[in-house]
């Protein structure tokens, strides 16, 4: 029988590697077997094996929920559990783990976006904002993430997401751009002017791109999201 700590290294060897190649040896684990390393590679000391584990998580869901979809929810109801604060978790890659599955995974985002963009969501009452900065970038990214994929039940969070074009946190303003240049909501001016603004932001932050990290700018992702809604007007 294979350890945990073999049934680990193994999957991370193959994170380290090509996309495809990776994902396919990954799938020849059980998907349910697989999860277990990748939550505990989203605490690896490399980053980019840490967001790839985002990536294979994501997989990995497709998977159980093609098999049984309530299993998967179970799953997603265990990723709730382990983002909010009674958990006793820190939840590190939770969020973006959140946002990979509901990009996978239709079924589930059309029943959990909702959630997903109330972790960004700042309203009295409501105990699900994370109001840890770092751990909320994670959510950014999920939401941008989602947008990629259902633009429309991202733009649920459309409010959030315009605000957040003045947060202090560059990766939170960059991803809020990335987010809008995806929804590619109506032009109203006032958006108009906030991206305008963001033209000049030279602010860097990493982004991840479904494989590999990089680096970019506020600006060049405001300019994406200005060039989108002009289209679209």
């Amino acid at each position: 029988m294979t350890s945990r700590r073999e049934l680990i290294a193994r999957v991370r060897q193959a994170l380290l590697g090509d996309r495809e190649a990776g994902l396919a040896e990954l799938a020849g684990i059980a998907a349910k077997t697989r999860l277990g390393p990748l939550f505990s590679l989203l605490l690896d000391t490399d980053a980019l094996v840490r967001w790839r584990a985002v990536t294979a998580f994501g997989a990995a869901m497709a998977d159980i929920a093609a098999a049984r979809l309530e299993d998967a929810r179970d799953v997603w109801r265990n990723l709730m559990w382990r983002v909010n604060e009674e958990s006793g978790n820190i939840g590190w890659g939770i969020p973006e783990c959140m946002g990979e599955t509901l990009a996978v995974c239709p079924v589930l985002a059309a029943d959990y976006h909702r959630v997903l963009v109330s972790y960004v969501q700042d309203m009295e009452g409501d105990c699900t904002y994370i109001d840890h900065a770092p751990l909320r970038r994670g959510a950014w990214w999920a939401v941008a993430r989602l947008a990629e994929a259902a633009p429309k039940l991202a733009a649920h969070g459309l409010a959030e997401i315009t605000a957040a074009l003045a947060d202090c946190d560059p990766a939170a303003r960059g991803l809020a751009c990335l987010a809008l240049s995806r929804i590619k909501p109506d032009p109203a001016r006032t958006l108009l002017e906030a991206l305008s603004g963001l033209e000049r932001d030279t602010a860097a932050f990493e982004l991840y791109d479904g494989w590999e990290l990089g680096e970019t700018t506020v600006a060049a992702q405001a300019k994406a999201a200005l060039a989108a809604c002009r289209r679209c007007g």
